[in-house]
Parts: structure tokens; C-alpha cells; sequence
């Protein structure tokens, strides 16, 4: 059996909604990833109603998030979307 998240992986606790949640849109700087964020952003907003959104771009697809922006993402979102673009 193929398991798609391996064993030894840790995984964040999902929330049973995202109603009343502050989000955070992290774009990765590449091409197309803040975009891609915006419509995924704009079909979860159709659906719940957020107390906030936080929209960053890391700026260096081939770098690490920067700690301080990770840091300020833990500290005032609830959930945090990723993207990569092209």
C-alpha cells in the first residue's frame, strides 16, 4: 500500500473550518504564484468568511523563508496556504 504523506512525517493539525480564521498567502516569488494564491484565496472566500488575510511573497523560490517572515506568519495567522508558480 502507498501511503501519499510518509509515516515519519509531521503533519499540522487541520482546522474543522476555516470560518472566523486569519489566512496567509505565502508566495514563493516565482512566476504566477501570487496569482495563483489570489484565486485560490477567492474561492475560499466565497465559501468562509475570514477574520483577516496576510498576503507575503518570500521573494527567492530557491531560498528558505526568510525566519522573521515565518515568524510573523505563526504569529498572526491561523492557517498559511502556500504556492509555487511558473
Amino acid at each position: 500500500r502507498v501511503h501519499p504523506i510518509p509515516e515519519q512525517a509531521i503533519i499540522a493539525p487541520r482546522p474543522a473550518s476555516l470560518a472566523g480564521l486569519s489566512i496567509g498567502l505565502l508566495a514563493n516569488g516565482k512566476q504566477n504564484s501570487e496569482e495563483l494564491l489570489e484565486m485560490v484565496y477567492e474561492v475560499l472566500a466565497d465559501r468562509y468568511e475570514f477574520s483577516g488575510v496576510i498576503s507575503k511573497n518570500k521573494g527567492n523560490a530557491s531560498r528558505p523563508c526568510p525566519e522573521e517572515l515565518l515568524d510573523e506568519l505563526a504569529e498572526r495567522c491561523d492557517v498559511v496556504v502556500t504556492s509555487t508558480g511558473d
